[in-house]
Formats: structure tokens, C-alpha cells, sequence
């Protein structure tokens, strides 16, 4: 070939290069990757299958309404019901498929339920969050539900620290003073009212997710040094931030991955009653979505939806985690026992 010929394919090869990296950023550089792809692909994945059943083995307080799951340690991990006042210890096995119940802690000294919404779990704590919101049917309040515990933890064992007692503290002061959430305190889901319902923690910040309000599509997401929260520092320094889920929906689990955060969305709002007959924000049979967060700004992005779903899809762990797939074990308020299912993500 002519070197002239050589001297036009050198120049089409660049150009061509260039146009590249305007359209699509520096494919053309060798070793370099997407960060979504060198991240370990989670924000990839699009499609939820289906794998298995799990079942308990003892008696599980509340079955019918299980809202929280975390573990501590690859087997033993936490539950709770959000009409219950205590949380269980359980103990996973994957090879026979079971939950079996080891024992139970009682949060606060009374016994009272605290409507507990989500459990997130990190070294040898667990940290155990109520709605902060008012009854959904009545919209009385109940202070007991304005709690967020702390729990100490033998993560050999899973069971609480001996001699130790449940921290309890408050997020109700972070609520109430925040300029875009404080006019939804003490409102009930049907008006938008403030609902918690997720819960994280990467490197000792919290990450509450808000069921409701949503506001022109966006859910919201506190972030918050737990220790500045049990040092019951009134309205401690956080984050808001805005998720763009989408018309209607909001957070109703939250946990931590390897990279960002895995989010179950449904209704924002709830099903009407007699003293809120006018529901915003609620679609009967809307069912329920999985998206991934980076944790830091408001683009979230769609995996899909849970296939058919036995109840309300409230409590999620990740049972294993790889560059091209998650399993994770879902709970449904609704069913006897949460019917424990399991799903692989890829």
C-alpha cells in the first residue's frame, strides 16, 4: 500500500477516534472501562428472576406484617414487624433454605411496638428504625413510633452484647425543622404524610428512606452520622437528598451494596379509609420495583419489577453480591411468615 494510503487511515483512525470519545466518552482508550461497569456492573443489571422459597423454623412474633431484615454476619441476622415491640435474632442456612429463630430483644423497656420499617446492620450494630409518621388509618400519634434503636450484637452469635440495652433516640427533630419535609409532619400517607420505610448504613452514616412525601416525582433520603444521632443531639448536621423515582412511588426498603444502594419503590401514598377516604399518591395493584443509587446524587436507575409478589415487598438483604449478579432474600408484609423469597439480579 501507498504511503499515502497509510497517511488516510491514520487520519479516518483518529478521526474516527475523536468522535468517539465527543459521542461516547474515551472508548478508544486502552484499559479503561465505564464507570458503571468498573464499578461491578450493578447499575447493568436489568432483569429479576425468580430462584427459590425460603421458610422459618420457630415462632416468628407478628409474621403477617415483617417490615426489616439486616445481618451482622454472613448467617446470623435480625427481623422485625412493624407491629411489634421487639426484634428476633436468626440464624441463615442456605443449604437447607431456612430462617430459624434464636431469640428475641425487646427495644424499649415498656414492650410498646415502635412500628418498626426498616433494620440496617454494620460491624457488631444494628440499628432499628420506626415510621416517625402517624397511624395510617386513624392518623393519631403515637410517640412510641418516632423512635430509631440501636442494638449491640455478638456477630459470632448474632445475640445482644451481655449487660447491654437498646440505644433509643429520634429523628422527629430532623423532620419537623426541614424546609421541604416539615410541612408532611404529622400528616398521614393519604396526604403525603412523612412515612420512614428504608434504612442503610455505609461507614457509620445512615441512610433513612422516606416512603413518602413524594414531590414532583422525587423521594428523599436522609443522610446522617448515627453516632450524632444517639448523642441525642436534637437536629444533628444531615444530607437531603432527592431521588427521582418517578410519579407516585417512594422508598420502601433501602441497603447498602458494594457500590450505592439497592432501593424497593411502591406506593408513595396508601390505600384510603374511613377518616381519609382521598388517597394521593396511591395506585392499587402498582406493585413494586427495584433501582440502584450511587448515594450521592438524584438519577436512580430502574433494574425492574419484582415478579408477582406475594404481599407488600418490605424487607430486603443481599445474600451474595458478584460483578454480574446479586441473590437477594425479600420479606412481604401480607403472607404468614413474610413467605422468605429469593431473587437473583443480573
Amino acid at each position: 500500500m501507498k504511503s499515502m494510503d497509510y497517511r488516510l487511515l491514520i487520519c479516518l483512525g483518529g478521526v474516527a477516534c475523536l468522535l468517539g470519545f465527543l459521542l461516547l466518552g474515551p472508548a478508544c482508550t486502552d484499559g479503561e472501562q465505564p464507570a458503571s461497569v468498573a464499578d461491578g456492573g450493578i447499575a447493568e443489571w436489568t432483569h429479576i428472576d425468580f430462584v427459590d422459597h425460603y421458610s422459618f423454623r420457630g415462632t416468628v412474633f407478628e409474621d403477617k406484617d415483617l417490615s426489616g431484615i439486616a445481618f451482622a454476619s454472613p448467617t446470623h441476622g435480625l427481623i422485625g414487624a412493624d407491629e411489634s415491640g421487639a426484634v428476633q435474632v436468626v440464624e441463615l442456612s442456605r443449604a437447607d433454605r431456612t430462617l430459624t429463630v434464636l431469640g428475641g430483644v425487646s427495644l424499649l423497656g415498656s414492650g410498646d411496638e415502635i412500628d418498626i420499617e426498616g433494620i440496617a446492620a454494620e460491624g457488631d450494630a444494628y440499628h432499628i428504625v420506626g415510621s416517625h409518621g402517624v397511624a395510617k388509618r386513624t392518623g393519631q400519634y403515637q410517640a412510641k413510633r418516632y423512635k430509631i434503636c440501636r442494638l449491640r450484637v455478638d456477630p459470632r452469635t448474632g445475640m445482644a452484647v451481655a449487660g447491654t440495652r437498646p440505644e433509643a433516640a429520634s429523628l422527629a427533630g430532623i423532620l419537623k425543622a426541614d424546609a421541604t419535609l416539615g410541612p408532611y409532619f404529622g400528616k398521614p400517607l393519604q396526604q403525603k404524610g412523612i412515612n420512614i420505610e428504608g434504612l442503610a448504613i455505609r461507614a457509620g452514616r445512615l441512610f433513612v428512606g422516606l416512603r413518602n412525601p413524594n414531590i414532583e416525582g422525587h423521594a428523599f433520603a436522609i443522610e446522617v452520622a448515627a453516632d450524632e444521632v444517639f448523642a441525642n443531639i436534637e437536629r444533628p448536621a444531615y444530607t437531603l437528598h432527592r431521588l427521582m423515582l418517578g410519579s407516585g412511588l417512594g422508598i420502601r426498603e433501602m441497603v447498602a451494596a458494594q457500590s450505592g444502594f439497592l432501593i424497593v419503590a411502591g406506593n408513595a401514598g396508601s390505600e384510603p379509609s374511613n377518616a381519609f377516604p382521598r388517597a394521593q399518591d396511591y395506585e392499587k395493584g402498582r406493585g413494586y420495583g427495584l433501582f440502584w443509587w450511587d448515594g450521592e446524587g438524584s438519577a436512580v436507575r430502574r433494574i425492574g419489577a419484582i415478579p408477582n409478589p406475594p404481599g407488600k415487598a418490605e424487607a430486603l438483604t443481599i445474600l451474595d453480591e458478584t460483578a454480574d449478579h446479586a441473590t437477594v432474600l425479600i420479606l412481604f408484609d401480607g403472607p404468614k411468615q413474610g413467605q422468605p423469597s429469593v431473587y437473583r439480579l443480573h
